[in-house]
């Protein structure tokens, strides 16, 4: 076991409290480990159970899986990476924005960006997924985010469904903050962990019923970011946080095998939960100054 030596993502700090013991996985797609809150900061995070339990590819992530149709090139998530990149603000040269999409998957998103005008390329650690956008004519790199660098390349860099997969997000954002131009935007899309639907799950924890947090907390996340810990991250890393924007959790493209009825339950918990702006989505608009730290 690691905790011992387990450092918060965010803030460095070993001080921290154990909140849920899931280091007994339930489905291929779980990172087993120990759910804990940060002493020091806003963060939870996960403490593997193994030195080496985070895989190099997660099921369904591939574009013959059903579930990636659904999540990743659907007409859902299609309407979501729109509306993401309707938001961005830029002030560029005159000519098309230059944008890189960071765990691009198939390349879903880079087509919808060049639609709306973007020069757009994208970058990915799943050799199939390189493949298949390249077979559509994308340029993608085949890299994994830790070790990507650029410097003043990029007027925005989008990360859709990543930064909660990665074990040192610091790392990425300053790496992504390199890579920006000056003036340039950074976009985040990721779970927010204070939504009604997680604080449901936890008092359903609490009461023994354990599904809803294995779901939520089991699988391959690793940092479980939220409306305070985000966008502190973001700051950390030299960015000023432009835009909070959030939303409920979209039924039509749920991120992993969920039933109707439990779908049809996570909408009327998120409903309840949006007139505080405690919903399961948040999209975070992040800029570097034209003057960079």
């Amino acid at each position: 076991m690691t905790s011992a030596r387990a450092a918060c993502p965010l803030c460095g700090s070993t001080a921290y409290e154990i909140v849920y013991d899931l280091r007994a996985a339930h489905s291929p797609e779980d990172v087993p480990g120990l759910v804990v809150r940060c002493r020091a900061c806003p963060t939870w995070f996960k403490v593997l159970a193994l030195p080496n339990g985070v895989p190099t590819a997660y099921p369904g992530e591939y574009g013959d899986d059903p579930m990636a149709a659904t999540y990743l090139v659907g007409s859902a998530a299609r309407a979501l990476f729109r509306r993401a990149l309707a938001g961005v603000q830029v002030s560029g040269d005159g000519g098309a924005p230059h944008l890189l999409d960071i765990g691009t998957a198939q390349g879903a998103l880079l087509e919808e960006a060049v639609r709306l005008g973007f020069a757009a390329e994208g970058l990915d650690h799943c050799e199939a997924n390189v493949r298949a956008a390249r077979a559509k004519g994308l340029a993608v790199t085949l890299a994994a985010a830790e070790e990507w660098a650029a410097h003043d390349r990029f007027d925005v860099i989008t990360m859709m469904d990543i930064i909660e997969h990665l074990r040192d997000p610091l790392l990425v954002l300053r790496n992504v903050y390199r890579g920006l131009k000056p003036g340039g935007e950074l976009v985040v899309y990721t779970p927010n962990h204070r939504a009604t639907v997680v604080e449901l799950a936890k008092l359903l924890h609490a009461a023994g019923i354990r599904y809803p947090v294995q779901e939520i907390f089991g699988r391959n996340h690793l940092v479980f970011f939220d409306d305070r810990s985000l966008p502190l991250a973001l700051q950390t890393a030299g960015f000023e946080v432009r835009a909070q924007q959030y939303f409920r959790y979209d039924t039509a493209r749920p991120g992993q095998d969920v039933s109707r009825l439990n779908l049809a339950l996570v909408g009327a918990v998120e409903w309840l939960g949006k007139p505080f702006g405690r919903v399961f989505r948040m999209l975070v608009y992040a800029r570097k100054g034209l003057r960079p730290a």
